[in-house]
């Protein structure tokens, strides 16, 4: 009997009884464990989608192509498989070989891992840590049995040989290949990081105080940053990281510190001879101001722009100063701090954008139904187009919860429900994270707290140690400016592309309205409206009867201490510790307070 009669049989075997049917010696042991690991039932091999690899795709891109004009005669196809097992990068020599492969699946942008296609040189490949040979009959998918491959790990994926499944495959090669495209991928990484250092190290002769630059996944700090607080140096380094993901650099902008210093920073892209982008670099300080001289900078004028944005006026003021002003300098940074400032919304999709970039765990904080979950989703899938993530129902935990990070780029573990915890699940759950979060890496954890605050007294106190930072999500009443494009593009997702829009009377009733359900109660009534009018432009009619409904307002003894609480915090600089006893309340009975008149954040 052939071999390859021999590993039909044992094939066979297997499917019907597993392992223990099959006669020993007769399959390799690490085709028999990617049988066990493999789907019962292969199917065909799902697209994805192309995305952006980084460098490693590109330095395969370069080896394999320049393997294939050189050998044109070669006989093969040669490819990068990602440890996701999405095809990333193909080229072959045989254009029947590669017809055979685009009806097998194994397409740029296709998952062909052992959960859609069974065994593959790829997945044994990874699972081993070595290169590996797979033939024909060792396959479990029929499209499959008449190719041969090899396989190679490299970095985060595999280089990939494939042939007929009666001409020669070799090892070595694929094993060169691969170490042709690390070299690769190594020098490209090397000039990237020479070519930040030196746009550093111009910065810090020109006598910049503040440098950070950034390449990839590595960060570098100059002298003087190192010695600031390590809360000022996370937000400089988060601004920058921010700011290159959402890709904003250009232009000087405002920054707030914990410390209470304003900063006044430019961000620059750092680019190659070819005008790629190799990364970014930071530059700044700390606001000038010259007293003494009765001078101030604009960015000083526009730190106590901002600082004193919620405190009345106790003296006449020029309205239309700043018309008389310069408007050339300090244009940008008074654009972004105007941002700031009546959309709170961007501030937290950068903080967030920011946290989740650094793989840093995240605990967002807000009312019920104020879009927590769709904000971390949206985020992790904007970083992470290849990630995957697993949803955490922390009302109703599971017995034996286990939190399997998965082959992706990276995992978003979601925690939703955060403050529904009970003590015996949140210890669960704590044990459950503890391995996730004690090394960072492949997994982010992202808490969904509904509350007004955080107190660390509930059961889900025991999980904050596990989160680095905290973003804060407005209500929906706070977030006026932004309700017209919300509601609009909710309603274009339940119009089911059918022409319908608001008008600007409705737009200012819904601005009117105090929205206490957050966004859930604005998709109810936009349901509402949809079901009455299908088509045509939405009037004031068409909306419920609770839109008309006036927002509360705040009594004469609550607009006091509103007052009250905004001047001590400005009087202290944001310190709501020492606002709290200059006003000589509890702390907790500030921060309730500061949530109930919707006091936005002062410096």
């Amino acid at each position: 009997m052939t071999a390859a009669r021999v590993l039909d049989a044992a094939r066979e075997r297997f499917r019907r009884g597993g392992r223990a049917s099959l006669p020993a010696g007769a399959v390799r042991e690490e085709i028999v464990a990617s049988w066990e690991r493999s789907a019962v039932l292969p199917t065909d091999p799902p697209f994805v989608g192309h995305h952006d690899g980084g460098p490693l795709v590109a330095a395969a891109d370069a080896v394999l192509h320049r393997f294939v004009r050189e050998n044109p005669e070669g006989g093969c196809s040669v490819a990068l498989v990602g440890d996701d097992g999405v095809v990333r990068v193909r080229y072959d020599t045989d254009p029947a070989l590669g017809e055979l492969l685009d009806a097998a699946g194994f397409v740029p942008g296709h998952r062909c891992d052992e959960a859609a296609v069974g065994t593959t040189a790829a997945a044994v490949a990874r699972a081993e840590g070595r290169a590996v040979l797979v033939d024909g009959p060792e396959h479990l998918h029929p499209a499959w049995r008449t190719l041969r491959e090899a396989a190679a790990p490299v970095g985060a994926g595999q280089i990939v040989m494939v042939a007929h499944a009666g001409d020669p495959v070799s090892v070595a090669v694929a094993r060169l290949l691969a170490d042709a495209v690390a070299d690769h991928d190594e020098r490209d990484r090397r000039r990237r990081v020479l070519a930040v250092h030196d746009a550093m190290s111009a910065l810090r002769a020109e006598g910049v105080p503040w440098v950070v630059a950034a390449t990839g996944d590595e960060t570098w700090l100059g002298r003087e940053v190192v010695a600031l607080p390590d809360a000022d140096r996370q937000t400089l380094a988060d601004a920058l990281t921010a700011c290159v993901l959402l890709g904003e650099t250009g232009g000087p902008r405002h920054l707030d510190l914990p410390s209470g210093t304003c900063a006044e920073v430019d961000l620059r892209e750092v680019h190659g001879d070819d005008g790629e982008v190799f990364g970014a670099v930071l530059a700044g300080g700390p606001v000038a101001v010259h007293a003494g001289a009765g001078r101030v900078s604009v960015a000083a004028r526009e730190a106590r722009r901002r600082q004193g944005s919620h405190v009345a006026p106790t003296a006449r003021r020029d309205f239309a100063a700043d018309l008389h002003r310069d408007p050339s300098s300090g244009e940008e940074a008074r654009r972004r701090a105007t941002q700031d400032l009546f959309g709170p919304y961007a501030r937290v999709r950068r903080d967030a954008t920011a946290a989740l970039g650094r793989r840093r765990h995240l605990l967002l904080v807000g009312e019920t139904g104020v879009g927590k979950r769709t904000l971390a989703r949206e985020r992790f899938t904007f970083l992470f187009p290849r990630g995957t993530s697993t949803t955490v129902d922390c009302s109703a935990p599971a017995d034996d919860l286990r939190l399997d990070p998965g082959g992706g780029d990276a995992h978003l573990v979601l925690l939703d429900q955060v403050h529904a915890l009970t003590p015996v699940a949140a210890r669960r759950l704590d044990e459950a994270l503890r391995p996730l979060t004690a090394i960072p890496g492949q997994v982010i954890v992202v808490g969904c707290l509904d509350s007004a605050a955080v107190d660390a007294g509930r059961p889900y106190g025991l999980l904050l140690r596990h989160f680095h930072d905290t973003v804060r999500v407005p209500a929906l009443r706070h977030r006026t400016d932004e309700l017209a494009g919300l509601a609009q593009a909710v309603l274009r997702a339940m119009s089911g592309g059918r022409s319908l829009r608001l008008s600007h009377q409705v737009v200012r009733v819904l601005e009117g309205y105090a929205w206490p359900g957050n966004i859930a109660e604005l998709e109810d009534v936009l349901r509402y409206v949809v079901a009455r009018k299908p088509v045509g432009i939405v009037q004031p009619p068409d909306l419920p009867a609770l839109c008309f409904t006036s927002a509360p307002r705040l009594t004469m003894l609550e607009t006091a201490q509103a007052d009250a609480i905004i001047h001590a915090l400005y009087e202290t600089r944001g310190n709501r510790y020492k606002a709290a006893a200059m006003l000589g309340i509890a702390r907790s009975s500030l921060y309730r307070k500061i949530d109930a008149f919707g006091i936005s954040y002062i410096a």
